[in-house]
């Protein structure tokens, strides 16, 4: 069983190399997703709700590119930053960049809880 640390580290690689299938592997099948500042419901239960959720979400976005922070570890849970610079076609191709914090709960070796804070959308 991987432990916080390990999670965290696989998690943020993955991200970085661009690998999001790998950073899902990691999930709980069950994770929940707490993001109570986005469109369309502030918590999500399962990949399967979490990936629809997020098609939804990002179905107008156009990422440029993102810059990852982290992971920071502090017992059963890690924080990461992500910053996006990304246009929004939906809103008339206006480019903005958006940070967001997360912070996982790791449980058995799994990701079972993301809560997502954003601090800027500009």
């Amino acid at each position: 069983m991987l432990g916080t640390r390990e999670v965290a580290d696989r998690y943020v690689g993955a991200f970085r190399a661009g690998r999001m299938d790998h950073a899902l592997r990691l999930a709980s099948p069950d994770v929940v997703r707490v993001a109570p500042l986005e469109p369309g419901g502030a918590e999500h239960h399962g990949l399967d709700d979490i990936m629809t959720h997020s098609q939804q979400l990002n179905a107008d976005l156009e990422i440029h590119a993102v810059t990852v922070e982290g992971p920071f570890v502090g017992g059963d849970r890690f924080a990461v930053r992500f910053t996006f610079d990304e246009t929004d076609h939906g809103a008339g191709g206006h480019r903005r960049t958006t940070t967001k914090q997360s912070l996982y709960t790791v449980t058995d070796g799994a990701i079972t809880r993301e809560e997502v804070f954003y601090l800027d959308r500009a």
